[in-house]
């Protein structure tokens, strides 16, 4: 993989076909994980439904989506409340997220696509209005893997890279940080830029 800052603000990525068939792979199973919890949704109700208003009742159980759509109060009264007027507005924007990034990815949703040619590298260009996107959902992605093997403080990071069960995932969470912190380099040089 190389990052490279792009003059007019953005950023390219140049990916060898494995890394962007994971990559691909990793988003459209974000993707299924928020459309899952999307068809326990919530709101019936057509106004609320185009207001983006609704929720569930309570907090996921799953871990992931717990982590991605954690109480927003102490209080469980009013953490169910702002829960069920606002969930489904942000898990609605999450999935538009994944939906762009693997889109530029490109592959169509056939991560098999790009390891057709082994030696065809796939350039990745993302456009400085699109790094807010791609941040979201990088992040998402590292927040759902973590809360599924256990990822929670620091000192967890090396006792799961040293167990072999977990150490492929792990480099794939510091694979995403790494993409992550190209992107808001990319961001943060991109607004000192002339309109």
């Amino acid at each position: 993989m190389m990052l490279v800052q792009l003059p007019e603000g953005g950023l390219r990525m140049v990916l060898q076909p494995d890394e962007a068939a994971m990559l691909d792979q990793l988003v459209t199973q974000l993707l299924q994980l928020l459309q899952s919890h999307s068809s326990m949704a919530l709101d019936a109700d057509p106004l609320f439904a185009s207001l983006e208003v609704g929720g569930s009742e309570s907090k996921p159980e799953d871990p992931a989506l717990a982590r991605l759509f954690p109480d927003a109060y102490e209080e469980s009264d009013d953490a169910d409340r702002f829960r069920r007027v606002s969930e489904q507005g942000m898990l609605n924007r999450k999935v538009q997220d994944a939906l762009a990034v693997t889109s530029a990815i490109g592959l169509g949703g056939d991560p098999f696509a790009a390891l057709e040619d082994d030696d065809l590298e796939i350039e990745v260009d993302i456009a400085f209005d699109e790094l807010p996107t791609w941040a979201r959902t990088l992040t998402a992605l590292r927040l759902a893997i973590a809360a599924r093997i256990g990822l929670e403080r620091e000192a967890d990071h090396a006792r799961l890279e040293a167990d072999d069960e977990a150490r492929s995932t792990v480099l794939v969470f510091d694979w995403l940080a790494a993409i992550l912190d190209a992107v808001m380099r990319a961001r943060m040089a991109g607004t000192g830029r002339s309109a």
